[in-house]
């Protein structure tokens, strides 16, 4: 059957993006093992607290994986290697596919992208430690804004996120773009602020979310509005970019009707908000109780990020001012060579206060992250409020809805055509000679 126009069929392997589903499956394992090592590492300075969470997450996820796609799939069993092989066949993902990529996008990668990098703004970090907090802040990101963009076309049409890549390609590659920042800017931010302050204080900022989008469901006459804010609640990617925030199609789901300037607005009072908090001076905390009595505000700021960014922008302005290659000429009695020395000066790692070099390397890229894309999110939210309707107001998109679920019926028939030249060939196969 000929590919529907614009449709990208699963394919096995390639060293060009999209590099297909096996390096999909690659990147998932390696995910797992990252978080392993995250775990490990909080096991390893005795923060138990951290590694209970985080394993929590990874159980939850591994659990539910197993289970949905065992019953999803028709396979009968949870074979990742064999669920891939499904889908190269159909040339479109499975259902169980799907589900295990839900259960990574909803559970694991908000749980693990929230706790993990804050846990190690707290810790002193080797080489290894601080590039795997890294690592899983930017695939949790990823998986965050994939998830998200599945969930905007499924609510607002009977279709996937395939269909509106297939029928819009520019401007899903610019949504998914967007997510992606706004998930890092919110993870990275986070991580700072509760550093900064204390986790009592920046998680009702999603609590706010919770409640914003609760507030616009009641607004749209939805009966469910305290369910929608309770579930908010549990699924924390919905509380930082908002439930019925939608760029292109409205929501038809009852949940997750209403408008979008509500959410919207608890996100620009949650960043405002944590930024105003973080420049007090808090010498005693908030209460004479546990960690809640521990210095906040502007001397951490400067003290954890301010001060190691200072050292890695001066260090790295060393390195590349004294860096030099020089060549010697070596010559002996048969040959000529060439030897090669590479020289940094005088210059060494950054290194801030009592933070080891991966620690101060790691918060000033969190602060980094939290200084460029918060700004950057904070100026398409506006942008959006301003320019676009569906987003704003929830109006809705007919023209585009009716388009993306005609395309998604024909990559529908497309599997379901694959599947059935894939079940005739083993049928002939299977025959004697």
């Amino acid at each position: 059957m000929v590919v529907p126009e614009g449709y990208v069929p699963i394919f096995a392997f390639s060293f060009c993006p999209p590099s297909g589903i096996f390096v999909q499956l690659g990147m998932y394992l390696l995910d797992v093992v990252n978080d392993v090592v995250q775990i490990g590492t909080f096991l390893y300075h005795r923060d138990w607290w951290f590694a209970g969470f985080m394993s929590l997450f990874v159980f939850v996820n591994l659990a539910g994986t197993i289970h949905e796609m065992s019953k999803l799939s028709k396979l009968k069993r949870f074979d990742l290697l064999g669920e891939a092989r499904l889908c190269v066949t159909r040339g479109v993902l499975t259902d169980a596919w799907q589900m295990m990529l839900a259960c990574e996008r909803n559970i694991e990668a908000p749980g693990t992208g929230v706790m993990g990098p804050y846990g190690a703004t707290l810790l002193q970090l080797t080489p290894l430690q601080a590039a795997s907090c890294l690592f899983g802040l930017c695939t949790s990101a990823k998986a965050m804004a994939e998830g998200r963009l599945q969930v905007e076309v499924s609510t607002g049409a009977d279709a996937g996120a395939n269909a509106l890549k297939a029928v819009r390609p520019v401007k899903a590659v610019l949504l998914s773009a967007w997510y992606w920042g706004a998930f890092a800017a919110e993870l990275a931010a986070f991580a700072v602020a509760s550093a900064v302050l204390h986790p009592i204080i920046t998680v009702p900022g999603y609590l706010l979310g919770g409640m914003a989008n609760g507030a616009a469901a009641w607004w749209a006459g939805s009966q469910d509005f305290l369910q929608v804010a309770v579930t908010t609640f549990f699924t924390v990617g919905f509380a930082m970019v908002g439930h019925q925030t939608k760029s292109f199609l409205r929501s038809r789901a009852s949940i997750a009707k209403g408008p979008g300037f509500i959410p919207a607005a608890s996100i620009l009072l949650r960043f405002i908000a944590w930024a105003a908090l973080c420049f007090l001076d808090l010498p005693n905390g908030l209460l004479p109780l546990g960690s809640l009595g521990r210095p906040m505000g502007l001397p951490v700021l400067r003290e954890k990020f301010l001060e190691p960014a200072t050292a890695s922008r001066e260090a790295l302005a060393c390195f590349t001012s004294q860096f030099g290659i020089s060549f010697q000429p070596e010559a002996n009695a048969t040959s000529m060579s060439l030897t090669e020395e590479v020289s940094f000066g005088a210059c060494s790692w950054p290194a801030a206060g009592e933070l080891s070099t991966p620690s101060t390397i790691f918060n000033t890229c969190l602060l980094l992250l939290a200084m460029v894309l918060v700004p950057i999110h904070i100026c398409v939210v506006v942008g959006m409020l301003l320019l676009n309707p569906i987003y704003a107001c929830a109006a809705d998109n007919l023209p585009l809805k009716e388009e993306v679920e005609a395309k998604q019926r024909e990559i529908n028939a497309f599997a379901t055509q694959n599947e059935q030249t894939a079940g005739q060939h083993e049928l002939l196969s299977s025959l004697p000679d």
